[in-house]
């Protein structure tokens, strides 16, 4: 679980929640070390857990299909996050936003 030491969650709402980077945390020191970037698998992993929150049960992921990237998240002081969830049965569409900006798409199936 990446809550409290990736992230915190500020709003949760219909379509999704916000949350906000902790920098502090040490997976930033090594990824990159000099350039911080966040990994695109706590991106995977902190949508299965706000999925887990929407659902009231944890989200296991059984496939993950067509992840895209489409600009590097540099945690700062305050960088907040929007994940916008839509769910069609186990098949979630993931949307994750830093202000107007798209950063990632992606669509799980999770049990």
């Amino acid at each position: 679980m990446l809550r409290f030491s990736l992230y915190e969650t500020i709003q949760v709402d219909a379509t999704g929640a916000t949350v906000r980077l902790l920098p502090e945390c040490p997976v930033f020191h090594g990824h990159f070390p000099g350039y911080p970037i966040t990994p695109g698998v706590c991106l995977v992993q902190m949508a299965l857990e706000l999925i887990g929150d929407r659902t009231g049960r944890p989200a296991t992921l059984v496939a993950a299909k067509n992840i895209k990237f489409t600009s590097p998240i540099l945690p700062g002081a305050d960088t907040r996050l929007r994940f916008n969830l839509s769910e069609a049965g186990e098949n979630w569409s993931v949307e994750v936003y830093e202000g107007d900006t798209l950063c990632a798409k992606m669509s799980l199936t999770v049990s």
